[in-house]
């Protein structure tokens, strides 16, 4: 199979897979919004925070994060409590459930979904799959895309007759 041929099939192949399992979440009030999940992630790689760190992480005002992050200290996403080295401050972390609820919130795939399609597979083909996506994961890392205003494919935009 020529490289393009496979390019072309792998996508409709991804696209495929993902309409057939893509997690459906029933009621969206279950769903946290982009900002939450911004705010989240954030205070899951970078750490405890204060209000003013995120508002100048977030470029918006104080009273803006304040009125987000209640409900979400309130639910038991994210915990606060003095900050030791200056008590006039509060730190904020993303508590043990909050950290559940990011990765809820990350997956895309419904897994249930996935788990049933792969009892299809042997043992040895799903360890094949596996190892193939991880390889082409690798091969996708090593060559990073272009950036977004060059083309590599002239064939991707059509030539404008200027005469």
């Amino acid at each position: 199979m020529e490289t393009g041929d496979f390019a072309r099939r792998f996508d409709c192949l991804f696209r495929a897979t993902y309409r057939l399992a893509v997690r459906r979440i029933r009621d969206r009030r279950d769903r946290l919004t982009p900002e939450t999940v911004a705010l989240l992630q954030h205070l899951a790689q970078a750490g405890p925070a204060t209000i003013g760190e995120l508002t100048r992480h977030f470029d918006r005002a104080a009273s803006t994060l304040s009125e987000m992050i209640e409900p979400l200290v309130t639910a038991g996403l994210i915990e606060r409590d003095r900050d030791p080295a200056d008590g006039r401050r509060h730190l904020l972390w993303l508590s043990g459930p909050g950290m559940a609820r990011l990765a809820e919130a990350e997956r895309v795939l419904d897994l249930r979904r996935l788990d049933a399609a792969a009892a299809g597979f042997t043992p040895s083909e799903r360890a094949d799959l596996i190892r193939l996506l991880d390889r082409m994961t690798e091969l996708l890392r090593a060559d990073p895309p272009p950036p977004p205003e060059a083309d590599p494919d002239p064939r991707a935009t059509p030539d404008i007759d200027r005469g």
